[in-house]
């Protein structure tokens, strides 16, 4: 900052020793009795009235100072027609041009207002005399007491830079507030002086310190703003994330879920579905194995049909000696065609097969663990296995029960059983089978 005050200082006096001719010299740009547009109507102006270049058009004119209530003024404003409710807002506006800003130190601003002022220049406010803080508009009443007296003379001076100014056209504008609707005058003139009087350099340098400071403070308080703004956005970046990271879980979860739901559903459906079929499978294991049974029946009793034939067929042939000698052709044919049936091996292999069903492949496993066994052995093995009693066995075999309990004991030894071991129990109840 100090380093800023010493710049400025360097630069004013190469200003001041340039410009030595015109030390002392002074222009007023703007001086008393200059025309200005103003507006004294009770509604307000349009919006951005300092701002609108084109508004003064529609606004009236006169030279100042301007107001009511006072001998010295000079353009009479009019106030409405109710004395007690005056409107408590007037508006001023003057376009003027400055040719080079810095042909002057400083500019010197006086005004006269009755009762509060706010002063705009290009567009920016400059200064509020009597006004309070915040927005000002068209009902905003001036700060304090009534203006009167020697007051109302009273010239506030307020020192303005050359970089104030813009080179051109600038525009100056004011809005003159009343602190009573029922106030008895208003005033209002301005002047704006450029001087180039040595004297006037501490307030130059009072006003450019006080800017650069009011600068500074500007430039912190935008720096604050901007680190706020960035915290913020920061805090709402990650707010965003938090909620999309939440999003994206949510979604995941909601898949993941669908999926083990389908997954679920489809392993339920595919375990009924393979239950379905085992139990299809079992009850046709079921269905087969009583097929089997009742073929094995059917063979059985074939069987027995044969072993029934055979015995006829002996019947037969020993009637044939008794018979007469016409009938001999007709048994023996009889007798042949018996012989023919007989050696049929249809029903036994029909049995076999269906046996082996039932009792999962019996014969073969007995054939594999004792290969030494006849067809006839394997025969008397399987009637045992069939819970069949001895003379049934000896009926269907066409032997003596007798030779069915020999048959029984070869069987053993072929099979290498010690004699205390029953045939019978070793066929079913032995897990080799």
């Amino acid at each position: 900052m100090k380093s800023t005050i010493l710049s400025m200082y360097l630069t004013l006096l190469i200003y001041f020793l340039g410009n030595f001719n015109l030390i002392h010299a002074q222009q007023k740009i703007i001086k008393k009795g200059d025309s200005w547009s103003y507006y004294d109507s009770s509604t307000p102006p349009k919006d951005n009235w300092f701002l609108n270049n084109s508004i003064e058009d529609s606004w009236k004119t006169g030279i100042s100072p301007l107001g009511y209530g006072d001998s010295f003024v000079k353009t009479e404003l009019s106030f409405g027609n109710d004395p007690e409710n005056k409107p408590i807002t007037t508006y001023y506006r003057k376009t003027f041009r400055m040719g080079d800003p810095f042909k002057f130190i400083l500019y010197k601003l006086k005004v006269q207002k009755d009762d509060g002022v706010v002063i705009y220049l290009n567009g920016s406010e400059i200064v509020r005399i009597d006004m309070p803080e915040g927005i000002i508009n068209h009902n905003s009443m001036a700060r304090g007491l009534i203006v009167s007296g020697k007051m109302e003379s009273y010239v506030h001076t307020l020192i303005l830079t050359p970089d104030d100014f813009i080179p051109g056209i600038n525009i100056i504008s004011a809005s003159v507030h009343k602190a009573r609707v029922n106030s008895i005058d208003c005033i209002f003139n301005l002047e704006i002086i450029g001087d180039n009087n040595p004297d006037m350099l501490p307030l130059l340098l009072k006003k450019r310190t006080l800017k650069n400071l009011k600068l500074h403070s500007k430039i912190n308080e935008l720096n604050s703003k901007l680190e706020i703004e960035k915290k913020d956005l920061q805090l709402k970046f990650i707010e965003y994330s938090r909620r999309n990271i939440l999003n994206i879980l949510i979604i995941i979860s909601i898949l993941l879920l669908t999926a083990l739901i389908s997954i679920y559903f489809l392993r339920k459906s595919h375990k009924e579905k393979e239950n379905g079929l085992i139990i299809s499978k079992l009850k046709l294991k079921d269905l087969i194995k009583t097929k089997d049974q009742e073929m094995m029946n059917l063979s059985i009793s074939s069987l027995n049909s044969q072993q029934y034939l055979k015995e006829l067929k002996k019947d037969l042939e020993k009637s044939i000696s008794e018979d007469l000698k016409s009938t001999k052709k007709n048994i023996t044919k009889i007798t042949s065609q018996l012989e023919y049936n007989l050696e049929q091996d249809d029903d036994w292999d029909n049995l076999k097969k269906h046996f082996n069903a039932v009792h999962s492949g019996f014969i073969g496993k007995l054939i594999k663990l004792h290969p030494t066994l006849s067809e006839t052995e394997i025969r008397h093995c399987v009637f045992m296995k069939l819970h069949m009693q001895t003379k049934e066995i000896a009926r269907i075999l066409h032997i003596d029960p007798r030779s069915v309990q020999a048959s029984r004991y070869r069987i053993k030894k072929k099979m290498n059983l010690d004699e205390s071991v029953d045939l019978k129990e070793y066929l079913q109840k032995t897990n080799k089978f």
